[in-house]
């Protein structure tokens, strides 16, 4: 063979059989499958990504107000002190007794001192 008879290896169309049709069809079903698995796992990842930049977010936001504000809001353990003759109710916080709310009774707490007798004294 003479380099004018070289042989040679090109892409050119084949029609497919029927096997080989069956064949591919298996094989894209496969495929299919795979993308919508990890498609699926990817909007999982995602969503639980969001929650996460979401928590920090809000965690960021609590700390930017309270640092432009120079406060913030905590759960601490306050005496409720009901004053019957003044019909208030105070709040007063039991670690530094400062005065964090004054409001008046409300109807269950006057029932309460009719019931009682307290008002009396």
């Amino acid at each position: 063979m003479n380099k004018a008879d070289e042989l040679v290896m090109m892409e050119v169309q084949c029609f497919l059989t029927e096997d080989e049709k069956i064949d591919r069809g298996g094989d894209l079903a496969g495929h299919v499958r795979m993308v919508e698995l990890l498609t699926g796992e990817k909007k999982e990842k995602v969503a639980a990504y969001k929650t996460k930049i979401d928590a920090h977010t809000l965690d960021a936001v609590h700390l930017s107000a309270a640092l432009q504000n120079g406060y913030e809001y905590r759960s601490v353990e306050c005496r409720r002190v009901i004053n019957f003759q003044l019909r208030i109710v105070d709040f007063v916080r039991v670690d530094t007794g400062e005065l964090v709310l004054s409001r008046p009774m409300d109807i269950g707490e006057a029932q309460e001192s009719m019931l009682t007798g307290k008002a009396r004294e």
